[in-house]
């Protein structure tokens, strides 16, 4: 299952139906913010979303994902990763910039996702150490209680 924009949703699937995939891949479109996510996947990913996001709306993306995972289900969240050890300056300079042509979000420590990811109905957090903590640094989380 794919949740995205409507149009990324609707590319999506001319691209589904042109590579056979119809009957095993589905595309849904919507916006995270205001509608409901489809439920029954195993796993949902969140790629370089959440920091695009102020807290508020980060907490309700993650919750949103939390409601369309059953008890079990696993969240794989990445996303860049702020104050990493020996790339402040760096990172200071890459948040500003990025952020600055967003004009929204914010630079997350891992502790502070960790936070978000359980305050949404997460348990068992673990970050997994990539190359390249700055750009993109992973996090998986299982749901643990029903959603608020």
């Amino acid at each position: 299952m794919l949740f995205d924009l409507p149009a990324v949703a609707e590319r999506a699937r001319q691209r589904f139906q042109s590579a056979g995939l119809t009957g095993r891949a589905h595309a849904h479109g919507g916006d995270f913010l205001q509608d409901d996510l489809p439920y029954g996947a195993d796993i949902a990913s969140l790629v370089r979303v959440i920091h695009d996001h102020n807290d508020g709306g980060a907490l309700r993306i993650l919750r949103a994902v939390r409601r369309a995972l059953p008890v079990g289900g696993v969240l794989l969240l990445a996303e860049p990763m702020a104050a990493m050890r020996g790339a402040e300056t760096v990172g200071d300079a890459y948040f500003g910039f990025y952020l600055l042509a967003m004009g929204r979000g914010r630079p997350r420590t891992a502790q502070r996702l960790m936070e978000l990811v359980r305050e949404a109905g997460f348990g068992d957090i673990r970050r997994i150490a990539t190359d390249m903590p700055l750009q993109t640094a992973l996090l998986t989380a299982r749901a643990v209680r029903k959603p608020d």
